[in-house]
């Protein structure tokens, strides 16, 4: 049988960029107002819902879509990535295009965001030519990480097992549940330290490319030596349309 390759799966926000320096602020105060307006709240209380629905759901778009399903995805979505805005507080991480050179595989963007915060977001970096494909909540489904489906429709998408992946995410609770489904795990940030799930951390771009040789060669000999092959769901994926 032919050798799977390696696939490198990325997080966006705090791992491609520094979404701390302003982006979070900034979409979370679109989201409350949003839902403040929607639902008739108050901000505060709206902004309450709001972190109350990330915390226990992952996404608040997912207590969203739970509680009060006669909310437009779609106009939410874009009425809290105001693109524009965005793009004026990007900071991509340092050494990002000269390490993902360095990786040998396919690379992909993994991500909670909204397919066209992707695409504006890694176009905006100057990386659109250096991944293989970019994903965002509506190419998967609607999921989010930590939900086990969402890496199971986008390993469906890229026609690969969870094995053959790493996936570098600053979230603890993401790679958590990417270990559970074989997949190696790299922990990004300046301020992370070692859990028993993650395989490497990494402070930054220029320490992952050091580190890339190593982890791609341990997840070959892991994929190498399996008996008998692992298989994994082929989830049906349906993307909704966000236009």
């Amino acid at each position: 049988m032919q050798e799977n390759p390696t696939v490198w799966l990325f997080d966006l926000d705090n791992t491609l960029h520094d979404a701390d320096a302003g982006i979070f602020t900034l979409i979370n105060r679109a989201m409350t107002r949003y839902m403040a307006r929607r639902l008739k709240l108050s901000e505060s209380a709206a902004s309450d819902l709001r972190q109350e629905y990330w915390h226990r759901y992952g996404a608040t778009l997912a207590g969203l879509q739970i509680h009060h399903p006669e909310i437009d995805i779609a106009e939410f979505l874009r009425e809290s990535h105001p693109i524009d805005a965005i793009l004026t507080k990007l900071h991509g991480m340092a050494d990002t295009e000269h390490t993902l050179c360095r990786l040998n595989g396919r690379k992909a963007v993994f991500s909670n965001g909204p397919s066209f915060y992707v695409r504006a977001v890694v176009g905006a970096l100057g990386l659109e030519n250096r991944f293989d494909a970019l994903f965002g909540t509506d190419d998967f489904g609607l999921l989010y990480k930590p939900n086990p489906q969402a890496y199971l429709n986008v390993c469906r998408l890229l026609d690969v097992p969870p094995e053959c992946c790493i996936m570098v995410d600053d979230s603890a609770d993401n790679l958590h549940q990417a270990k559970a489904l074989g997949m190696k795990t790299v922990r990004f940030g300046a301020k992370v330290h070692d859990l028993p799930f993650i395989d490497a951390s990494v402070s930054d771009m220029a320490q992952l490319a050091r580190y890339a040789e190593t982890l791609s060669e341990h997840r070959q000999n892991h994929y190498n030596t399996r008996t008998p092959p692992r298989k994994y769901e082929r989830m049906l994926c349906v993307k909704p349309s966000l236009s």
